[in-house]
């Protein structure tokens, strides 16, 4: 569930973003003060911002975010429709400019498309620990600490593939029916003693580690710590 800051005085407009974005935490802000207070106390996905707020022009808010506040998405949401205004708006590094009224529907598809986005440029460049196992996806490398230093190992992409999907979800079984959609995709035609043999491949390859993937018997594999 991602986290979402509506900077929005008209009650009305609140409950469509509300309802629009109910599979989000949503926080509500009146006015600029209220915003500035939600984005001083945590950081938020992503902001839907007014550009006409009873204490101020949500433009000139945008320029005077720090740093770290400057780092969270930005959606327009605005009756001011002008060229000049979404000109402006984007050169500020807003991510999208929505006009009033909108379709609330339209306004989840497009929510959900950048976060989405930002969560997958977030996953590829993330370093995922293990106990001695680490994943460094960006690289596509993987290695196991010894007591002579990190030992890297050698996988093939689907074997890769194949760690990093148990990796991001310790525990869970997999069936092979799952593994094969995730790492091979749907439009590719391989059975599933396609997946035991790589499976097998990579058990071996990481057989050092204190991490293990295990048979769950007539369900999979799953990942143990």
């Amino acid at each position: 569930m991602s986290s979402i800051l509506c900077v929005e005085d008209n009650p009305e407009i609140q409950i469509l973003v509300e309802a629009a974005l109910d599979a989000h935490q949503v926080t509500l802000a009146s006015t600029l003060t209220e915003a500035k207070a939600c984005l001083s106390k945590q950081r938020y996905d992503l902001v839907i911002l007014d550009l006409e707020l009873p204490d101020g022009d949500g433009m000139k808010f945008l320029t005077g975010l720090n740093s770290s506040e400057q780092a969270t998405s930005v959606f327009i949401l605005t009756g001011k429709t002008e060229t000049a205004n979404k000109v402006i708006a984007f050169s500020l590094g807003v991510d999208d400019f929505i006009s009033k009224p909108f379709d609330p529907i339209e306004l989840r598809a497009r929510v959900n498309a950048k976060l989405k986005k930002a969560s997958a440029a977030s996953d590829q460049k993330a370093l995922i620990k293990l106990k001695d196992l680490t994943i460094d996806v960006e690289k596509q490398r993987v290695s196991i600490a010894t007591k002579a230093g990190p030992e890297t190992i050698s996988l093939t992409s689907l074997e890769f593939r194949l760690l990093l999907t148990f990796a991001r979800s310790p525990d869970r079984v997999f069936s092979r029916a799952k593994l094969l959609d995730t790492v091979w995709g749907s439009d590719v035609a391989v059975t599933d003693r396609t997946v035991d043999t790589h499976v097998g491949h990579l058990r071996k390859k990481i057989s050092a580690s204190a991490v293990k993937i295990e048979t769950v018997l007539n369900e999979g594999y799953r990942l143990v710590l």
